[in-house]
């Protein structure tokens, strides 16, 4: 992985559980972040980073819009941005009425990214740490920006990534592009969270594959906590069409959305193939954690 390091900062911004503003100490290392796609920067040099691996409740979501929606927020949404924000070192954070950050003390935290790549939408996809750089060679020394380093389970210990799946805060979600041997120590971690279900967890309140039955858009946001790759076309689906399910899995097949399986070597295609509508409730057949999602 890439590593760069810089600072974050999160005054004008509405962070949630999964993704923080970052500014490298040198902006021109944005260039050398491998993949397709570019990270997509602001005036200062700055770009929003997504972390890797991990899905937070939404705490607002656009998509067809017109307006935000979101998760339930006392159900696991604000838990996750709160924790992220407070092991980044933000001691003392406020918001306005719309969640963007007016005030914060400090107002940047030093730390690091190591990156795999951008996403469509121009968001450095990472692991992201606080503090120093890992440190590499014999004897250690504190990694620079520019360092491509393979990143051991230590290290992936170090990140808030895996500290917000090990309280249960966020749900695991996977693309090819994190390394397998990260990818199975974040599922054991999330089995064991799911298994504990502490404060806070949204494993306390999970319905994702249970099942639920959706009444209107009320029911997700401020009823039923499920994963927040599903509650996203689930979100767009009821503002289209209201809540009968019964076009839902066209709809899904119609997102395209890629993925692997245990035991099988051909990609899927559409999250129609692992979600089952009866009798206007809808599941998913498969923890989240078994979907190894193809990058756009």
């Amino acid at each position: 992985m890439l590593l760069i390091t810089g600072s974050y900062r999160i005054l004008g911004d509405r962070p949630d559980g999964d993704t923080v503003h970052f500014t490298p100490r040198d902006p021109g290392f944005w260039c050398e972040v491998p993949g397709q796609h570019r990270v997509k920067r602001d005036e200062h040099g700055g770009a929003s980073i997504r972390l890797d691996g991990i899905d937070a409740a939404e705490t607002h979501y656009k998509g067809v819009g017109p307006d935000f929606v979101h998760q339930p927020l006392n159900l696991g949404a604000h838990a996750a941005r709160d924790e992220l924000l407070n092991w980044l070192g933000f001691t003392d954070v406020t918001q306005d009425t719309e969640e963007k950050v007016t005030a914060s003390a400090p107002e940047t935290v030093p730390g690091y990214i190591l990156t795999t790549g951008a996403d469509v939408y121009g968001r450095c996809v990472a692991l992201i740490g606080r503090g120093d750089p890992p440190k590499v060679g014999n004897p250690p020394k504190p990694a620079k920006s520019g360092a491509r380093i393979d990143v051991a389970l230590d290290m992936l210990h170090q990140t808030v990534n895996h500290h917000l799946l090990s309280l249960g805060l966020v749900y695991p979600t996977f693309y090819s592009s994190l390394f397998k041997e990260l990818r199975a120590d974040m599922t054991a971690t999330a089995q064991q969270a799911r298994a504990a279900k502490a404060p806070n967890s949204v494993w306390l309140y999970d319905v994702t594959t249970t099942g639920a039955k959706i009444e209107g858009l009320a029911s997700l946001t401020d009823e039923l906590v499920i994963v927040p790759k599903l509650f996203r076309r689930l979100a767009d689906y009821v503002r289209l069409f209201g809540p009968p399910l019964a076009c839902l899995p066209a709809y899904l097949a119609g997102g395209a959305d890629e993925f692997h399986v245990p035991g099988q070597r051909d990609s899927i295609t559409g999250l129609h193939h692992v979600v089952e509508v009866t009798n206007g409730t809808f599941r998913m057949t498969r923890p989240i954690e078994d979907l190894v999602f193809v990058e756009k």
